[in-house]
């Protein structure tokens, strides 16, 4: 009876935790083309599409949330791109899909220069977190 109530109380405390925002960002350097930051009781996914593209650099932003409306955040205004350099781009483009709880934006950026060894995509003020970046190490 101990190991059910123990195995009960650990699967009930994991969405705690992540309620609570506990943060999982990848490092940077991470394998893949994506990454996680969960923070305010909403989780964002930020995918980088196009890393070896000669134009722009373009971005799948997915918001997730069970308790935020999700609607008011304007993700033009409080996204950047910034370079290995600290230079900084705002978005050209977005697209948006889908609506309150469950939000799909691509951000289009005007392309860093070619000999950039690092970018970074910081999204600011939402759910109550100051700032979550998401980086990527360039080959």
């Amino acid at each position: 009876m101990k190991r059910v109530a123990t195995f009960l109380a650990f699967f009930a405390g994991v969405p705690l935790l992540l309620a609570l925002g506990i943060d999982n960002t990848f490092p940077a350097g991470a394998p893949g083309l994506t990454r996680t930051h969960s923070g305010g009781g909403v989780t964002v996914k930020v995918t980088h599409l196009n890393p070896e593209a000669k134009d722009e650099a373009r971005f799948q932003v997915v918001l997730d949330t069970h308790s935020v409306n999700l609607d008011s955040y304007d993700l033009k205004v409080l996204s950047l791109l910034r370079d290995g350099t600290g230079k900084e781009y705002q978005p050209e483009q977005v697209e948006n899909k889908g609506s309150g709880h469950h939000r799909e934006v691509v951000l289009s950026f005007p392309k860093p220069p070619p000999a950039n060894k690092r970018l970074e995509l910081v999204i600011k003020g939402i759910a109550g977190v100051k700032e979550r970046a998401f980086r990527w190490d360039l080959q």
